[in-house]
């Protein structure tokens, strides 16, 4: 690389990087790195942890035209997450949520994110990528599990007893049926399959912003799920990936609207004096966040990708738990201030 390039430094007579850019990959990939600088691995997966201290006007403006940043209060900078950041602090932190969240980093050669999250270094193997381990390394455990998701549907299933015989080297746009008789994570999100052609841009298949609190539909989500729908279609009937789709929404509905009675609750609290709107001060703070960054999350990510143990048993039903137990620490909340105020 060249010695003036800022990610780069002296290793036994060369000059290297540990880490390839974005800039760097962009010289040959340049659709594939424009794609993942505007996608929501890139700029948000980053400010959701720091703010925009990191970033330069440039990356700012960049990120500030992803999907996720033009969404108001459902966008991706939160202030709950910040304030996990924050409280964690350096210590926790770079071997926590960082470690997966660095995938949009900001780079001191201008450019964001790192390929190599994905693209593990020494072999860069093109059938690693296309395996759902790969995507499994940050998408798992009780905020978005969708690796442990996969794994109890249909399609993990094949995968785990099939896989071995599939052809992970096919040339990147030519994936039929034939290679892949199931999907992976690759396949349903950026794969050319079928007729719908690689892409680095992870939202261009997603209907719904599922991450967020209350999930509206995405910039494009017509199209958006058309686009999904084509890449299903390769094995299923239309009315078959009709009526998961309408049981899946039916689901982030009903979502939708527990989570929102939560937020009301915690919103009248604050309103009324009786809890600081500080996030994570007091326990019914944690319990709300737990509702729907845990429960709700994998009710509605279980619903649109097969796994109803995933909606029921780990999403819906402690949902309703969690949603009980707010419910009723507000009242107590609600009796002690009335009690405190009329002595």
């Amino acid at each position: 690389m060249n010695k003036d390039n800022p990610m780069g430094f002296e290793h036994e007579g060369f000059f290297i990087t540990s880490s390839p850019t974005p800039q760097q990959c962009g010289k040959c990939h340049i659709r594939e790195t424009n794609e993942f600088e505007h996608s929501r691995h890139a700029g948000p997966a980053w400010l959701a942890l720091t703010g925009w201290d990191k970033f330069t006007p440039a990356q700012k403006k960049l990120t500030e035209g992803i999907p996720e940043l033009t969404r108001g209060p459902n966008g991706i900078p939160t202030a709950t997450r910040n304030a996990i950041f924050e409280m964690e602090g350096p210590n926790v932190t770079p071997a926590a949520c960082q470690v997966c969240h660095s995938i949009g980093e900001p780079n001191k050669d201008g450019s964001i994110g790192n390929c190599s999250k994905c693209h593990l270094r020494h072999e860069f193997s093109l059938a690693q990528v296309r395996k759902p381990e790969v995507c499994g390394q940050c998408h798992l455990g009780p905020d978005h599990p969708q690796d442990e998701i996969y794994r109890e549907s249909a399609h993990g299933v094949i995968y785990a007893t099939e896989g071995d015989k599939w052809n992970w080297s096919q040339v990147p746009g030519r994936l039929t049926t034939r290679d892949f008789p199931a999907p992976t994570c690759a396949t349903c999100h950026m794969s050319g399959f079928g007729g719908q052609g690689t892409t680095h841009e992870v939202g261009t298949r997603l209907s719904k912003f599922l991450f967020a609190a209350i999930s509206t539909d995405r910039p494009n989500a017509i199209q958006n799920r058309r686009n999904m729908q084509a890449i299903c279609s390769n094995c299923h009937t239309q009315p078959f990936i009709d009526s998961v789709y309408r049981r899946a929404d039916s689901v982030t509905a009903f979502v939708n609207r527990k989570v929102q009675k939560a937020s009301d609750i915690i919103s009248g609290l604050i309103e009324d004096g009786i809890i600081t709107s500080k996030p994570f001060a007091t326990t019914i703070s944690y319990d709300a966040f737990d509702l729907w960054h845990y429960y709700g999350r994998t009710a509605k990510f279980a619903a649109y990708m097969g796994g109803p143990d995933y909606v029921q048993w780990h999403g819906v039903y402690p949902l309703l738990r969690q949603l009980q137990r707010v419910k009723e620490d507000a009242a107590r909340l609600r009796a002690d201030h009335k009690a405190g105020a009329g002595r």
